[in-house]
């Protein structure tokens, strides 16, 4: 067996940055998830930005009218409340659509270069989504985007 030659230790200097903790901040916990909400339309109390609540319970931002009218059947239903108590998950993308494959009746909602599957009529009702804006595109397409989870 080979010996090993012991090197001697250097001395390492650690040099530490003292720092002020503000002991008066108030933490909040975050909002837990609503899924029983999911499907509603919401916006605040004062009015303004229109929200989705996905199947996991996060409000979905609704950019602008016109990505709202590409998934929605009207905008009859929007409740107004405290948006302020929900968490937040990621906007929908500008110009989010409904789509499925001209081979399939599976009908996704693409968003931020995802696809998520609503998997019944029953889904598509409960999302208030609109079965006359579901854009038919060939189905290579459809396969070629990245699957999410599943709207239902």
């Amino acid at each position: 067996m080979a010996e090993r030659s012991l090197v001697p230790a250097k001395d390492i200097e650690v040099k530490t940055t003292q720092i002020e903790v503000n002991r008066g901040v108030e933490f909040r916990s975050l909002p837990a998830p609503r899924p029983d909400l999911a499907g509603l339309r919401l916006t605040p109390l004062t009015g303004g930005p229109i929200y989705l609540v996905n199947p996991e319970g996060y409000l979905q931002w609704i950019p602008n009218p016109t990505t709202y009218n590409n998934l929605f059947i009207d905008w009859n239903g929007v409740q107004r409340v405290d948006v302020a108590t929900m968490p937040i998950g990621p906007a929908l993308s500008d110009g989010a659509v409904l789509a499925k494959g001209s081979g399939s009746a599976a009908v996704f909602l693409v968003s931020n270069g995802v696809k998520r599957w609503v998997t019944s009529p029953n889904a598509m009702e409960k999302y208030h989504f609109n079965w006359q804006h579901v854009y038919v595109i060939p189905q290579i397409l459809v396969d070629s985007i990245h699957p999410g989870s599943n709207w239902a």
